[in-house]
């Protein structure tokens, strides 16, 4: 048996609908969902190659962990297209990620099926042991934040140092024991500061590879496109036509630095109201609202499985058909929804202007971002824009291919900063004090 052993630089948020992760510049996004299962499906007939290269979709683990109940699960989409019981976490302000074994089963059965999808590509026979290190970013909704809830959290990764995952792929079986370095637990919304800063062009100017300047270029370009043509831009007639002209001097990034922002944060189950002055969190910003898309869904679902004759159809399924208009059923579920969408973004666009005049109107942006803020954008945009007009505040609505990833592409990028190097130096640090009193004592 062939060990292996590999290092990881995670970027994870764990969202009430959906997982996304940034493993080594790599995106992953999964429904954030399990099923634990008693035994593993008939296994014989299917082909390694293929799951291996699909195998974030295709996730079978047995987790020994000291974190969560040991057993069989069914992770991300291989849980919401079986017929076995599925755990999300809970819509609804109360619902702490603290306490639910959501994050820990998914993150490990993903940072798992990664190292074990990088692994085959020098071992296709899988005898393999797999040791993964890993460094990690992730988050907590800021009602839900605080320094006891973020040490409690990171713990849940970093207790005992090892957990055990073994990932099946058909009939075999690799185990992969992972070890979490440093993981560092932030407030939401302050990783997405990070990103968009890191969005300019001075940083493009840096990047020597022709192909990854030319993305990076076109990230920059895509990202802030909007809000160039609305706030840096200038009218030109062509014809009958008036078009907005951006400026030459197109704004990066590097407009976010020093800039107070209030977010609206809009998930599943609830909306943030954080505000960051530059990427620092202000503590006296924790309001939150039980608003969200899964409230909506939640009002349209019984009477849409009732006219459709589902027997069952979850949260989840709902949301799947709102998001792809190929769907068979995406404008029947639009339109069961649309009104009660009309009334989670009213009650959410009164709950920023209470924010911002509890910051006295010391405010420079407003960033609007989230999985919910896609379907939310048609009833929200234009009511936010009116109300910037108003108070003098900038709108940053981000761009619908960005919205659900930007948070864990600004973890990858804290998790890969010399910030979060310093930090975990001193909490390596502060351990070995602890070590050596602990050795003491015992003498």
């Amino acid at each position: 048996m062939k060990k292996i052993e590999m290092y990881l630089s995670v970027g994870n948020d764990n969202g009430n609908s959906e997982h996304d992760l940034v493993i080594d510049g790599e995106l992953i996004c999964q429904p954030n969902v399990f099923a634990k299962v008693k035994e593993l499906p008939n296994l014989d007939e299917v082909n390694p190659e293929y799951v291996v290269k699909n195998i974030d979709s295709n996730l079978i683990v047995t987790i020994n962990s000291p974190s969560v109940n040991p057993g069989l699960y069914y992770v991300g989409d291989y849980a919401r297209k079986s017929r076995h019981r599925t755990h999300d976490i809970k819509v609804g302000a109360e619902n702490s990620k603290v306490d639910s074994d959501v994050p820990v089963v998914n993150t490990l059965g993903q940072i798992a099926g990664y190292a074990v999808q990088k692994a085959y590509k020098d071992n296709p026979n899988l005898e393999i042991e797999i040791e993964v290190k890993v460094d990690m970013s992730t988050e907590l909704p800021v009602t839900q934040y605080s320094n006891e809830n973020a040490k409690k959290f990171a713990e849940k990764f970093m207790k005992d140092n090892k957990h055990q995952v073994t990932v099946h792929v058909g009939t075999k079986r690799v185990n992969v024991n992972v070890l979490f370095e440093f993981v560092k637990v932030l407030p939401e919304s302050v990783p997405l500061v990070f990103r968009l800063q890191k969005l300019n062009k001075k940083r493009l100017e840096k990047i020597e590879d022709e192909k990854e300047r030319e993305n990076f270029a076109k990230l920059i370009e895509e990202m802030f496109k909007e809000f160039n043509e609305r706030y840096n831009s200038v009218e030109e007639k062509e014809g009958d036509k008036v078009k907005n002209i951006v400026k030459d001097d197109f704004i990066d990034g590097s407009y976010f630095k020093k800039k107070k922002i209030l977010h609206i944060s809009v998930g599943e189950g609830t909306t943030e109201y954080p505000k960051t002055n530059d990427i620092v969190f202000d503590p006296e910003f924790i309001e939150g609202s039980n608003n969200g898309v899964g409230h909506a869904i939640k009002e349209a679902l019984t009477p849409f499985k009732k006219e459709f004759k589902f027997r069952t159809f979850t949260r989840q399924d709902y949301s799947n058909q709102l998001r792809d208009p190929n769907e068979k059923f995406h404008a029947e579920a639009m339109e069961y929804v649309e009104t009660h969408l009309e009334n989670e973004a009213e009650d959410i666009l009164w709950y920023a202007k209470d924010e911002v005049e509890k910051a006295n109107n010391d405010i420079d942006i407003i960033c609007v971002h989230g999985g919910g803020s896609i379907l939310m954008k048609d009833y929200l945009a234009d009511e936010l824009y009116n109300f910037g007009k108003e108070t003098r505040i900038k709108i940053f609505y981000v761009p619908e291919k960005f919205a659900v990833t930007l948070e864990a592409w600004g973890m990858h990028e804290f998790t890969n900063s010399k910030l979060f190097k310093m930090l975990k130096e001193k909490h390596q640090a502060s351990n070995n004090i602890e070590n050596k009193d602990v050795e003491t004592q015992n003498n």
